[in-house]
């Protein structure tokens, strides 16, 4: 089976050093080969994540944890409901 964020993860790990110092302790919400942002709780970088887009696949993860650690669960976006942040 394919993993469908195998190119983020490729990113990520390609990228660790240069991210470890211009995003220090932080999670990175990475889709593609693009960071397209920085947080301080896996919660935030989720919920932006699914804002921006929406269920298509993203990576969030901390630079200090960069490689497959258990992944969150999030039974919302298992079962298929969207998540909305109120702006």
């Amino acid at each position: 089976m394919e993993d469908i964020l195998s190119t983020e993860k490729t990113y990520l790990k390609d990228n660790l050093e240069e991210l470890l110092k211009d995003y220090p302790g932080k999670y990175l919400l990475i889709k593609g080969e693009s960071v397209h942002g920085a947080y301080e709780t896996l919660e935030e970088g989720v919920t932006e994540g699914a804002k921006l887009f929406g269920t298509d696949p993203f990576l969030v993860r901390s630079v200090l944890q960069p490689y497959d650690a258990e992944s969150p669960s999030i039974p919302a976006l298992a079962v298929g409901v969207p998540l909305v942040a109120n702006s």
